[in-house]
């Protein structure tokens, strides 16, 4: 109400400068006057509008004098009666407003910035949306620092708002606007990066980048199947969604990774989520674990499961907690990247890029391990996978050996309950699969208590020992003798690495598996740096 009471003494302050308040009705005079003979200010800011000087007194339209304060004027012929009242216009944008970074142009609703009072802003399902405002000049600036930490827009994606601006003169001006959809993904022939939100509605809890490649390789890929290759991110332990964000964006933009020069030179759009990996240790049935979701460890993969106990699924949700993250965004890890992978070939595919409903999937270490695991979970999202640095601990495709329950991501004792459906090895030999690593990699998976809880790490030790050749070796030839198919390569002389012979290899190999209906496993030509082995039933 003072706003109100505050913006009426104003006007009649402007009223009385005019001279015109005893005036008696009916009388026609001729004058002489000085036109536009001032500057009139309305909080500062000159106000554009005719006005004339008569006997030393200033004379302006009362409709230009009321619309500078927020308010109207109206003329009543038949009483000959001015109503001056607070302006509560109603107003659409035509042009959709970027989620991203929200700005609206005041002056495109009749508004200045020194007129404005308050703001509000509201959306059928919510009243009020807590958000920060702020003016760059007439522009009025939406920001919200939560929402960008946490790569998600500042507003949702097309989503229709109401902008409430009260002025000081009491007006109430109410624009309706819709907010953009994602970027345009139409071809430019420039490789180009986008963050994609989390999307909870879709099955996501994380946003992810997608990579679209620029047009060098295009004419060497015409006329062949165009697959969408999926890496994950490897950004190590992270203090909150920012940083991973930082981290992986960073990954994508430097083109190290092998996932990305494969793409690059597959002319293949390229999917990185964008997965937090905080620091979760918890004891448990006299066990101690930690957390390790780049590469869909137990932990991660059963989450699910530990959430039916009451007293585990407390404990976690406060150590999730205490690390700023929800507990639930990290359940069924695996699903959620296939929601990513399935929102990702929709919108591909909106702007003609043509691309496959399965996927490549190419990692290297951890992002190498998540891959395995989860081309082993969902069989059916995947037409090749190309793992490195994992054959020591890759998934058999084996529920039991030498007395031994071989539990997830061991091999498949459990599958039913991590998956939600049994194990299916004719389903897993339809992925084409090639596992390499280097011969001389001596990084041991076994030692880090991130990699493997205790339970785990009993029965690797137990069975195959700690060494790592010894051990990726034996997991190759139970991968052949428990039916499953693949070709299994150590690349000579290289550590936790990969060779140019390697490399090569690769790309022959997504090359003969994208147009074919089976798995296709070519020879390696270099065989002396190749050591190969293969179990299947269609080779080149």
């Amino acid at each position: 109400m003072r706003r109100f009471a505050r913006a009426g003494a104003a006007l009649a302050g402007l009223l009385l400068l005019g001279g015109t308040a005893a005036a008696a009705f009916g009388q026609f005079e001729t004058i002489q006057v000085l036109r536009n003979g001032f500057t009139l200010r309305v909080n500062g800011q000159a106000v554009q509008a005719d006005n004339f000087l008569l006997n030393d007194r200033a004379y302006v339209r009362l409709a230009d004098v009321a619309a500078a304060l927020g308010m109207t004027a109206s003329w009543d012929g038949a009483t000959r009666t001015v109503d001056v009242v607070p302006r509560r216009a109603g107003i659409r944008l035509t042009v959709p407003v970027d989620p991203w970074n929200p700005v609206v142009d005041l002056t495109s609703l009749g508004v200045r910035a020194a007129d404005v009072e308050a703001v509000g802003l509201e959306t059928a399902g919510e009243p009020y949306v807590s958000r920060r405002f702020s003016f760059v000049w007439d522009d009025l600036v939406i920001a919200d620092e939560a929402s960008v930490a946490s790569g998600r827009p500042v507003l949702d994606l097309n989503t229709e708002y109401t902008l409430k601006l009260f002025t000081r003169g009491g007006g109430v001006v109410r624009a309706r606007f819709t907010t953009a959809g994602l970027p345009d993904l139409t071809s430019t022939g420039e490789r180009r990066i986008i963050l994609v939100p989390a999307m909870p509605e879709r099955g996501f809890h994380w946003p992810y980048f997608l990579v679209l490649p620029g047009d060098a390789h295009r004419q060497e890929n015409a006329g062949h199947r165009r697959y969408l290759v999926v890496d994950i991110n490897n950004t190590g332990p992270d203090s909150s969604i920012t940083e991973t964000i930082t981290r992986t964006r960073a990954q994508v933009e430097q083109r190290e990774l092998v996932s990305l020069k494969l793409a690059e030179e597959l002319w293949s759009p390229l999917l990185m989520p964008v997965i937090p990996r905080p620091v979760i240790t918890y004891r448990s049935g006299g066990e101690e674990n930690t957390f390790l979701t780049h590469a869909l460890d137990r932990d991660v993969a059963t989450l699910h499961l530990k959430m039916q106990d009451p007293e585990l699924a407390r404990l976690l949700e406060r150590q999730f907690s205490q690390a700023g993250y929800a507990v639930e965004s990290f359940t069924h890890l695996d699903q959620q990247v296939v929601a990513m992978i399935e929102h990702a070939v929709g919108y591909l595919n909106q702007y003609g890029h043509d691309v496959e409903e399965q996927v490549f999937l190419v990692g290297f270490s951890a992002s190498g391990t998540f891959l395995d695991r989860l081309a082993a979970l969902h069989p059916e999202k995947v037409k090749a996978l190309v793992s490195g640095a994992t054959l020591d601990n890759m998934l058999l495709p084996l529920a039991e050996y030498g007395g031994e329950k071989l539990i997830y991501p061991i091999g498949v004792a459990d599958y039913e309950a991590v998956a939600g459906h049994p194990f299916d090895l004719a389903a897993h030999n339809r992925v084409a699969r090639l596992i390499y690593m280097g011969e001389d990699d001596q990084n041991n998976t076994v030692l880090y208590r991130d990699s493997y809880g205790d339970e785990e790490r009993r029965i690797i030790t137990k069975l195959w020992g700690q060494a790592v050749l010894p051990r990726a070796r034996a997991l190759t030839t139970l991968y052949g003798e428990a039916g499953g198919q693949g070709i299994f390569i150590l690349d000579r002389g290289v550590g936790h690495d990969y060779s140019e012979a390697m490399y090569a290899y690769m790309k022959a190999f997504l090359e003969a598996n994208r147009d074919s209906d089976a798995p296709v496993y070519p020879l390696p030509a270099d065989w002396e740096q190749l050591r190969f082995t293969v179990f299947a039933g269609s080779q080149r």
